[in-house]
């Protein structure tokens, strides 16, 4: 008896200990970003909470956390994972909902992608997007399929030949029926997939994931046609949707080893953004261009730690085609160690069949890592200069003004919209600022265009003195000239809810008459595109019963914007501080 009592509470003060040690590490590691006042929006531990503890590891090791997992021991992975997440094994959750056997989808129009075309517009033409403005107010929620395992949902969904496609944060990449939501197949994934499924001939899909694997499969079974390693460096990624052409696919690879950077200890940095354009049919490099030269040797500490430079210029978003000049444009990111480069903060012009830079146009010099705001007061990654971390997140816009003119035009997280001369190698034309911008605002994840004009919502929530003057919402901008239309402010909807914020990051979506946007509280709202009045409000921060039987709720939205097509709206929510999994289809008959 005194056998089995001293096991018992050597079993508990294990445990104890265990939490204890957890504890440490979420203080110390974690809660800077975990905490609903950080700007970094991260999920809450009680949103962490929901996940098996062994999800929680897989996401430090090889997901969006693997840049700070990188910082991390083992011991020290498992400790803050059993501190935080659910207790026993992982399990995945029985599906319900597939489809039944020998369905067939039926055909339509399509939102194939990041931006609906090669300019990405996100522009949807009334004849494909099968829903007028005076339709807007009528629409209602018709079915929501829920993500097992996941404390957030922010893939974009692709609708093409009647089915819908999207990734999730465990690797799992659906088809779903559009009209319905039943499942056709699953497929499991290496790594989180955060782009949006492109459909090629075949017909066949294409995505990447954040391990940087690009996938090849059969849009119509799920079955791979073949996979292929596009990067190998340690925290490199694909967020960016690929642009597909004439056989080609232009992936984009970005990297979070500025997250690295926090620790001092660390080599930082070495990663260098890039565009890999391959070959569709099976997946050979045709070529690949960096945004910035080879990293050398710079520096060492006193404690013989060395640092590398130039690095960074990483490109988070979806290339876009100039199908008349044959050039590629992309948004680089900031640079993440010195000496400084021009193409970070910039937009770049590459050939399309060669991969060649034609012109780079720098919208502000920014070199940054997360060792700027290093713990302790200890900044040695940081840069000489540092900027305040003011990427360029979005993909550029490229839009007819008149005249047989055209113009470029980008979204920046120091909140300004900038408006470049393709035919004059980029040169700036004007920039309108419409918020403060920062590490935690700006236009975060892209603008949108339609109805003449350009839309931009602003991913910032104003606190105290500046919480009554400040702009906020969603802004309309004449792309000739720069000048503000209209804007029209965030509604304060919040009231103390926890992890609520009134910052709009999510890239819009337009159509002849509304434009959309999700927002940091929960709700995607239309607006009028002429007058900026909202004309339908949608609270997706609730419970939904699925299609599929998975337990799903909606959050906050960010990064992935409304898919359009055929009468229905899509649009996937549940993000950092107010989590969700749930993907939310919209009809309005």
């Amino acid at each position: 008896m005194n056998t089995i009592r001293s096991v018992a509470i050597g079993l508990a003060l294990a445990a104890c200990c265990a939490a204890q040690e957890g504890t440490r590490v979420f203080i110390s590691r974690c809660i800077q970003c975990h905490d609903p006042n950080s700007d970094s929006h991260a999920p809450l531990p009680e949103a962490l909470g929901n996940l098996p503890w062994q999800d929680i590891v897989k996401t430090l090791e090889t997901g969006s956390m693997k840049a700070i997992g990188a910082q991390i021991s083992a011991a020290d992975k498992i400790a803050v994972a059993r501190y935080l997440g659910k207790a026993g094994p992982a399990v995945i959750p029985e599906m319900k909902g597939f489809c039944a056997a020998g369905a067939r989808p039926k055909p339509g129009a399509s939102w194939n992608g990041w931006g609906v075309d090669e300019r990405n517009t996100r522009f949807q033409p009334a004849n494909a997007a099968g829903l007028a403005a005076a339709d807007v107010p009528k629409l209602q929620l018709k079915w929501a399929f829920g993500f097992p395992n996941t404390v957030t949902a922010y893939s974009q969904p692709t609708v093409a030949d009647g089915r819908v496609y999207t990734g999730s944060n465990d690797g799992t990449v659906y088809a779903l029926d559009a009209q319905s939501g039943c499942i056709y197949w699953m497929y499991q994934a290496k790594a989180m997939v955060r782009d949006a499924v492109v459909i090629g001939p075949g017909p066949r899909a294409y995505f990447g994931d954040l391990e940087s694997n690009f996938y090849a499969l059969d849009a119509n079974t799920g079955k791979p046609a073949w996979q292929k390693k596009l990067d190998n460096q340690p925290f490199t990624r694909i967020t960016g949707t690929a642009k597909l052409h004439d056989g080609r696919l232009y992936v984009p690879i970005t990297s979070q080893e500025e997250n690295a950077g926090a620790n001092p200890q660390y080599s930082c940095c070495t990663f260098r953004g890039n565009v890999v354009a391959v070959d569709a049919g099976d997946g050979s490099i045709v070529w690949r261009t960096y945004t910035t030269p080879e990293p050398k040797p710079t520096r060492k500490t006193e404690a013989g730690v060395q640092y590398y430079g130039p690095s960074g210029a990483t490109i988070w978003s979806s290339p876009t085609l100039d199908l008349k000049r044959r050039l590629l444009y992309v948004a680089a990111g900031n640079g993440f160690s010195g000496p400084d480069i021009k193409t970070a903060d910039a937009v770049i012009a590459m050939e399309m069949d060669t991969g060649k830079i034609r012109w780079t146009q720098q919208t502000a010099p920014d070199m940054f890592n997360w060792g700027c705001a290093g713990r302790g007061g200890n900044t040695a990654n940081c840069p000489e200069n540092a900027g305040t971390d003011v990427d360029l997140g979005g993909s550029p816009v490229l839009l007819d003004i008149g005249s047989g003119k055209q113009m470029l035009v980008q979204g920046q997280k120091s909140a300004q919209v900038h408006g470049l001369d393709p035919d004059q190698n980029g040169k700036i034309v004007w920039s309108t600022r419409i918020g403060v911008g920062g590490a935690g605002g700006g236009i975060q994840w892209g603008i949108a265009a339609g109805d003449g004009l350009v839309f931009a919502a602003l991913g910032e929530s104003p606190r105290g003195a500046q919480a009554s003057t400040a702009k906020t919402g969603m802004f309309a901008i004449d792309p000739a000239t720069g000048k503000i239309a209209w804007n029209e402010p965030a509604p304060a909807v919040c009231k103390g809810q926890r992890g609520c914020s009134i910052a709009q990051k999510s890239p819009p979506s337009v159509i002849p008459g509304a434009v959309f946007e999700p927002s940091m509280d929960g709700h995607i709202r239309a607006h009028d595109s002429k007058t900026g009045k909202i004309i339908w409000d949608f609270d997706t921060a609730r419970d939904f019963p699925t299609v599929n039987g998975i337990p799903a709720k909606g959050g906050s939205m960010a990064s992935t914007g409304a898919t359009l097509a055929d009468g229905m709206l899509y649009v996937n929510s549940g993000y950092s501080s107010m989590p969700g999994n749930v993907l939310l289809a919209f009809g309005a008959k």
